[in-house]
């Protein structure tokens, strides 16, 4: 399942990569992200309530085993 926005330099509904959830200065919850053709960053508006973006097994995994922390007490 991919998230799609509108692209102002591709002109057509595009696949939204790395999805996060914004808050703007108004309240409102929206998603930012990069387009998948041309590199912008896209925002999509949805609401009130706050977004929960599926993450999936590959990801999950990726995280898991990059976020840890060493013996240098750094995140490697």
């Amino acid at each position: 399942m991919s998230i799609q926005a509108y692209d102002i330099k591709a002109r057509k509904k595009v696949s939204m990569k790395n999805p996060q959830p914004y808050l703007m200065k108004n309240g409102t919850w929206a998603l930012k992200g990069t387009s998948a053709e041309t590199g912008i960053t896209l925002f999509k508006i949805v609401g009130k309530k706050q977004p929960t973006i599926p993450i999936s097994k590959i990801g999950m995994l990726k995280n898991l085993f990059t976020s840890r922390k060493c013996e240098c007490s750094k995140m490697c």
